[in-house]
């Protein structure tokens, strides 16, 4: 199967290709420019790289959120184009499974801890065959680690930030490495494979999809102070 894979979630972003279920290209960026100015020229680059088309591709999967709300907008945007112009399947991913597949294989829960800003976390807990303990959700991060009530890993930019309340955490045995804190596109292209993923081109689907925000945006929430202000 021929995959491209992508990840705007974050402020970094990720772009990977496979052929024949097999991964040829990595596109990992972690620079000032914004998903608007280098995305489309980073999936260019990757196909052109890989000497492929986008009529060759089977597959679009895409990390879609939660996470950056700019970046999954741009994202989303951008995926959805291609595979309707195109008539490209597009299989969605939750942020957080996405970065738990990094520890494909362990043998504890994995706890993806994103940091969220204003003090929030977006985090799931996973058991060691991937299956969900604790629903991805967004939250405060002492009072998530209090929800973990057996030994896990914990993963994510979230870990760095909020260190204090990890390690006041009794049931956190290990954090993972820098490459395991990332949600990359090649651990889609892995997940794509070992799962069998191979949906149908679905153009209302794919039309009606929208991120997995799970919290409001910070606009959303300034324009309900503001016009809570107002009625009073």
């Amino acid at each position: 199967m021929n995959i491209l894979a992508l990840d705007t979630s974050s402020s970094w972003g990720s772009v990977a290709v496979s052929r024949n279920d097999r991964l040829v290209c990595i596109s990992y960026l972690n620079i000032k420019a914004t998903h608007s100015e280098r995305l489309i020229l980073q999936i260019d680059k990757c196909l052109k790289d890989s000497d492929m088309c986008l009529d060759e591709l089977d597959l679009i999967i895409y990390s879609n959120g939660p996470g950056s709300f700019t970046g999954l907008r741009i994202g989303l945007a951008t995926v959805k184009g291609i595979c309707t112009a195109k008539q490209i399947p597009l299989f969605p991913v939750n942020s957080l499974y996405s970065m738990a597949y990094n520890l494909f294989g362990c043998q504890a829960d994995i706890v993806p801890f994103i940091d969220a800003k204003m003090n929030e976390v977006y985090a799931a807990v996973y058991d060691k065959d991937l299956q969900v303990l604790i629903p991805p959700q967004n939250d405060k991060p002492g009072l998530f680690l209090k929800k973990i009530n057996r030994p896990a890993i914990i993963i994510g930019d979230g870990v760095v930030k909020y260190i204090q309340f990890i390690n006041e955490s009794c049931n956190i045995i290990a954090k993972g490495m820098p490459h395991q804190n990332l949600i990359i596109a090649s651990t889609l292209i892995s997940m794509a494979i070992n799962e069998k993923i191979a949906p149908e081109f679905d153009f209302d689907a794919i039309s009606n999809l929208e991120p997995y925000y799970y919290r409001k945006s910070q606009a959303e929430i300034n324009k309900q102070l503001k016009d809570k202000y107002h009625d009073e």
